[in-house]
């Protein structure tokens, strides 16, 4: 069994090696959503705007969020019921605002009069609620591009439905953010109508491309695949399975492929994926994770894809 097993890892290893030698190329796209970034060390992407020092997903969170000095601002997308792409992570506005009911339910008029400030509690006196009636509203997308037009951001369309990915492609093409933006999505037919429709757009890797890549980064092989994805936008670990380690990190940088981890808001936990060179801490703690950035270095001073 282990002489099997011997020849199996060394006729893989060299028909990986061939391929890789073949294959290898720099993902579409991913280049120029990277390339005016800093390099060299970790950067800092604000889960949801830095959902726990902001109300998540408004426009004062980015704001606040870019101004602290984050590098990409993360947000998440939903469509209401005239179709038109709001900026809001849950199905239901219930979490969030003052209102209740679905999303889509709502008109834009009807959404706008809803307080988006409202649920959120002070981290520093957590009784206390500081945006309520400061007129902060679910914003949309345009509205976000407007607010923030040089800023690297990575919209997540939460629809699966591949009709909400083509509102995204044409606001992003509309706002000539082609090379400023990454397109996300749990939903595998929403990313594979972003790299259809929009190939000069950078997206992340799906789950099931995540799982491909993982074994194959444990055994060394990375180079059999040629991704179509410039991104990793994974957990730490995924139940008992370890995602983030040295060598899947390692791996992804030899394909020239970005990775992050989500959703990191424990410094220890940052400064573990510091050491093991992360490319990004997506966290609801921006103001933490840049404090530990500054005071860190890649190892071996490794540079980004």
């Amino acid at each position: 069994m282990k002489r099997k097993t011997g020849l199996f890892l060394i006729l893989a290893a060299a028909v990986g090696l061939l391929y890789g030698l073949a294959g290898a190329r720099k993902p579409p796209a991913a280049g120029e959503f990277f390339r005016s970034l800093p390099d060299g060390r970790t950067l800092v992407i604000a889960h949801r705007g830095g959902a726990e020092i902001f109300p998540e997903n408004t426009i004062p969170a980015f704001l606040g969020s870019a101004k602290l000095g984050a590098d990409i601002l993360e947000m998440d997308v939903h469509r209401t019921a005239d179709g038109i792409p709001v900026v809001i992570h849950d199905e239901t506005v219930d979490r969030t605002t003052d209102g209740s009911g679905p999303v889509a339910g709502f008109t834009l008029d009807a959404l706008k009069k809803l307080d988006a400030g409202y649920r959120f509690r002070s981290p520093d006196s957590p009784g206390e609620f500081p945006y309520r009636g400061r007129g902060l509203t679910v914003p949309t997308l345009r509205e976000v591009f407007s607010a923030l037009p040089a800023r690297h951001l990575i919209v997540e369309v939460k629809e699966d439905d591949p009709a909400a990915a083509d509102a995204v492609i044409a606001l992003v093409r509309e706002f000539g953010r082609e090379e400023i933006t990454l397109s996300a999505s749990f939903h595998r037919d929403v990313l594979s109508r972003f790299r259809r429709k929009a190939p000069e757009i950078a997206t992340h890797a799906s789950e099931g491309e995540v799982t491909l890549f993982l074994p194959a980064a444990w055994l060394g092989l990375e180079g059999l695949l040629t991704p179509d994805y410039g991104a990793f936008l994974v957990p730490p670990r995924e139940g008992a399975v370890p995602v983030t380690t040295r060598r899947f990190i390692k791996a992804a940088r030899n394909r020239n492929i970005f990775t992050a981890a989500w959703t990191v808001n424990d410094p220890a936990e940052m400064r573990d994926l510091l050491g093991k060179g992360i490319g990004g801490l997506v966290t609801d703690r921006p103001d933490l994770a840049l404090e530990l950035v500054r005071d860190s270095s890649w190892p071996e001073g490794k540079a980004r894809p």
